[in-house]
C-alpha cells in the first residue's frame, strides 16, 4: 500500500532523533545499554522457557508412558481437551506474530486502523467454534485434507494436503522473524542468533508431548501474556518521555490525524480492514492451524463453549500493541531506515527495551515470547500432521501405526522449524505477507461449505481452486494489481470472487453427489 514505509518528522522537543548506524538498525547506545543491563533479563527469560517448555514437555511424556497409549495421542491430544485448553489454545494459536509485532508494525505505518487485525480474529473466532470447527470434529477425521477427502476423494485430500502444509510453514516463517527480532531486542544479538534460539525454544515447545504439550503451556502463558501487557501499558504512563496526549497531539499536528483513529482512512478500510477479516476468517476457519484445536477437543460441545475464552483472549489483544506502535512512530527510538525490512518492527521492541524498567522488560519479553512460541509450535505441529496423517499414512503407508506417525510428526516438526529458522531471514511485512498467505484457502473455504450442504463435484472442486491460485498470482505476484492503480483492492476480493463464481456455477452444472450432510440425513 501507498502508506507502507510511511515516515513523519516531529518536533525537535518531543521526537526523540537517533541517528542509524551503518552497521544495522539499532544505535550504539541502544545496543550498549542492552549489554549493560538487560542480559539478566535475558538470563531470566530463559530460564522462564527452559523451566515451562521443558518441564511441562517431561512431565506429561512421562505421564503418557505410564498409561496406555492412546490413538492420535501426540498429533491431537487423544482427542481430549476440554473447553478452557481448548478456548486458550486456539486463543494462542492464533495470537502469534500479526498480532503482536506484526501490528505494532502495521500500526507505525497506518495508525489504529491495525486494530482492525483483532477484530478480524473475533470474526474468525466465531466461525471456527460455532461452524466449521464443531462440523469437522462432529466428522470425526483427523485432518482439513482428511476432510476433503471424505467429502471429494483421495485425489482432492492429496492436493489440499500438498497446498495447505506449505501455507501454514509459511506463517510459520513469519513466527520465526518475529522470535528473532524479540531476541534482537532484548539482547542486541543479530537477527540470525536470535531465529536460531527462539527456533529451538518453539521446536521443544511441541516435540515432547505434542498437542498436550502446547495446550498446557498455552494455559501458563496466556495468564502472563495479559499481565505483560497490561503492565506495559500503565508503565508506559510513568515511563515514555511523552504522554499518550502529546503523541496524539503530535500525530494530529503532523496532518496524520486519521493515525489515531481505527476507522484510519477509506484506502485502509477496503485495502486493509475488510480484507483482514475476510483473510483471517476464510482462511483459519478451513487451515489445519485453525481446526487442529477443534479436531482434538473432547466432544462438539466443548469446540462451541470455548468462544467465551478465545474470542476474548484473542481478539482484545491488538489493542494495546497498536497503541505502542503509534508511540514508537512518535518517539522514534531505532532512527528507522525508511524502506528497511525490519525498521517498522523492530521500532516498538527497541521502545520497550530503551524506556521501560527491567522488571516490566522481562515481563513482556517472556509473555510475547511465550505466545510467540506457542503459534510456532502449532505452524510447525500442523505441517508435520498433515505430512504424516496425509501424505505418508495416506499414500505411502495406508497402514502405518499410530507410533509411526508420531515418530514422521515428531521429525516433522524439527525440519520445518530448521527450514524456517533459515527462510526467516528474508523479512517481508508481517500482516501483509500473511493476509497474502491466507487468500490461498478461499476457494477451499467455499468448495467445503458447498460439498457439506449442497453438492459433491471433485471436478468443480479441483478447477475452482487452481483458478482461484492462478488468479491471485496474476494479480499480486506478477504486478496486475499495480498496472491497473487499483492497489486498494486486495487479492482476498479476487479470490473471494473467483472462489464464488466459478465454485457455484460449476458446482450446479456438473455432476456430483449429494452434500455430506445432506446424505447423512437421508441415510438415518
Amino acid at each position: 500500500m501507498a502508506l507502507s514505509g510511511i515516515r513523519i518528522l516531529f518536533p525537535s522537543g518531543l521526537c526523540t532523533i537517533i541517528e542509524p548506524s551503518a552497521g544495522g538498525l539499532i544505535n550504539h547506545t541502544i545496543k550498549e545499554r542492552m549489554k549493560r543491563v538487560h542480559f539478566g533479563i535475558l538470563f531470566a527469560v530463559i530460564i522462564y522457557e527452559i523451566v515451562t517448555i521443558v518441564g511441562v514437555g517431561l512431565v506429561l511424556s512421562r505421564k503418557a508412558r505410564k498409561q496406555t497409549v492412546q490413538e492420535e495421542s501426540f498429533a491431537l491430544a487423544g482427542r481430549g481437551l476440554g473447553t478452557a485448553h481448548v478456548g486458550v489454545t486456539l486463543a494462542l494459536t492464533m495470537l502469534g506474530s500479526a498480532h503482536i509485532w506484526g501490528t505494532t508494525e502495521n500500526a507505525y505505518s497506518m495508525g489504529g486502523v491495525a486494530v482492525w487485525f483483532g477484530i478480524a480474529c473475533t470474526v474468525m473466532m466465531v466461525v471456527i467454534t460455532q461452524c466449521t470447527g464443531p462440523w469437522i470434529r462432529k466428522i470425526g477425521v483427523t485432518t482439513v485434507p482428511d476432510l476433503f477427502g471424505v467429502l471429494y476423494g483421495p485425489r482432492t485430500r492429496t492436493l489440499v494436503a500438498c497446498i495447505m502444509a506449505p501455507l501454514i510453514f509459511g506463517c510459520l516463517c513469519l513466527e520465526t522473524q518475529c522470535v528473532a527480532v524479540t531476541f534482537q531486542a532484548l539482547t542486541g544479538w543479530s537477527y540470525t542468533a536470535g531465529a536460531i534460539v527462539g527456533g529451538i525454544f518453539g521446536i521443544l515447545y511441541v516435540l515432547l508431548a505434542g498437542m498436550k504439550e502446547v495446550s498446557w503451556l498455552n494455559m501458563i502463558n496466556a495468564v502472563l501474556m495479559y499481565i505483560g501487557l497490561i503492565v506495559v501499558f500503565v508503565a508506559s504512563f510513568f515511563y515514555l518521555p511523552a504522554n499518550w496526549s502529546e503523541i496524539e497531539a503530535t500525530v494530529v499536528s503532523s496532518g496524520n490525524g486519521w493515525m489515531t483513529s481505527i476507522f484510519g482512512n477509506t484506502d485502509l478500510i477496503i485495502g486493509f480492514a475488510i480484507p483482514s477479516i475476510l483473510c483471517c476468517t476464510l482462511f483459519q476457519g478451513i487451515s489445519q492451524m485453525g481446526l487442529q484445536t477443534c479436531i482434538a477437543a473432547r466432544d462438539v460441545k466443548s469446540v462451541k463453549k470455548s468462544l467465551w475464552l478465545a474470542g476474548p483472549v484473542n481478539g482484545l489483544f491488538c489493542i494495546i500493541p497498536a497503541l505502542l506502535g503509534i508511540a514508537a512512530l512518535v518517539l522514534d527510538t531505532t532512527g528507522v531506515l525508511q524502506g528497511s525490512p525490519l525498521g517498522a518492527m523492530l521500532a516498538t521492541p527497541a521502545l520497550i527495551v530503551q524506556y521501560m524498567p527491567s522488571w516490566v522488560v522481562w515481563l513482556v519479553m517472556a509473555s510475547f515470547l511465550g505466545v510467540l512460541l506457542s503459534t510456532f509450535a502449532m505452524t510447525s505441529l500442523c505441517p508435520a500432521t498433515i505430512f504424516a496423517h496425509d501424505l505418508y499414512g495416506g499414500l505411502y503407508k495406508p497402514n502405518a501405526s499410530e507410533k509411526e506417525k508420531t515418530l514422521v510428526t515428531r521429525i516433522g516438526i524439527v525440519v520445518v522449524g530448521v527450514i524456517a529458522i533459515c527462510l526467516s531471514n528474508f523479512q517481508p511485512q508481517v500482516v501483509t505477507t500473511i493476509n497474502w498467505i491466507f487468500t490461498w484457502a478461499f476457494p477451499m473455504f467455499v468448495m467445503c461449505i458447498l460439498g457439506l450442504f449442497w453438492k459433491r463435484s471433485a471436478t468443480a472442486t479441483v478447477i475452482t481452486m487452481f483458478a482461484a491460485w492462478v488468479g491471485i498470482i496474476i494479480w499480486t505476484t506478477f504486478g496486475l494489481q499495480a498496472r491497473l492503480g487499483a492497489n486498494a483492492v486486495h487479492g482476498a476480493y479476487i479470490s473471494l470472487a473467483i472462489s464464488l463464481v466459478l465454485g457455484i456455477i460449476l458446482t450446479a452444472v456438473l455432476p456430483g453427489k449429494p452434500g455430506y450432510f445432506k446424505e447423512q440425513k437421508a441415510k438415518r
